[in-house]
């Protein structure tokens, strides 16, 4: 049956649209801002641009990112923002589906802000913050694009169109395929490791703005979950009727 969406679905929509929006926005200010030498997209990780200690050295790369507040923004932002959408969504969510969207969009959220919080830097590296960033970047990438893949199998129950789903399906293969050949190939990592990484990331937010706008965009939604309880409390007449 049809049902029309509710302020909380649709602001889980706007939420997602939002999320992504800011991430761009802010990492390209922080990448603009970078002084000598000048911030490599390929070469460059996301990191690097919110390591706030000028002129550090860290992996072979100079660090120099007088933005880099606004790149720790964008993470905590992404992981307020997402988790905020999850628990938005919630509603529209019954069973185990509930239960595993929510739970990955915490492990996604908490480990984004986890990255905007405790930065990339060679100090970091050397008192073992490091290892807080890095699976906190581990975590966001691995549950940020397995989540694609469960709405794009099991997308129908939130009403999402064919389409939707097997793009954000995709998304999160190749998101995740990206993170794997970014781990497994070394050279790869030192000559561009940006590339993947990014492919990794933007996954996730390419995601957010297919759902986002598939939430958005059609004024009712085919709910599968809502007809087993319309029958339980429909009158006998109804029932007979039907």
């Amino acid at each position: 049956m049809k049902v029309q969406k509710t302020p909380a679905f649709r602001g889980a929509g706007v939420l997602l649209v939002l999320a992504a929006l800011q991430y761009v926005l802010l990492e390209y200010l922080a990448a603009a801002a970078w002084r000598d030498p000048p911030y490599s997209y390929a070469v460059g990780f996301i990191s690097d641009l919110g390591n706030p200690v000028a002129g550090d050295v860290f992996d072979g790369r100079v660090v120099d990112s007088p933005l880099h507040l606004l790149m720790d923004i964008a993470f905590v932002a992404q992981g307020v923002l997402f988790i905020a959408a999850a628990v938005l969504l919630r509603t529209a969510v019954a069973g185990r589906l509930k239960s595993v969207l929510l739970a990955l969009a915490i492990v996604h959220g908490v480990g984004v802000i986890l990255v905007g919080f405790f930065h990339e830097s060679s100090a970091a590296l050397h008192n073992g913050v490091i290892v807080v960033h890095s699976i906190g970047a581990a975590a966001a990438i691995l549950a940020g694009n397995a989540i694609p893949i469960v709405i794009g199998v099991r997308g129908e129950r939130l009403g999402i169109p064919r389409r939707p789903r097997v793009a954000a399906a995709a998304l999160g293969v190749l998101g995740l395929a990206s993170f794997a050949l970014l781990q497994a190939d070394r050279p790869l990592y030192h000559a561009a490791g940006g590339v993947p990484e990014r492919i990794s990331v933007y996954a996730i937010l390419a995601f957010e703005l297919i759902l986002g706008a598939a939430m958005l965009a059609r004024p009712s939604l085919h709910n599968t979950l809502a007809p087993a309880a319309d029958h339980a409390i429909a009158t006998p007449t109804e029932r007979l009727s039907s």
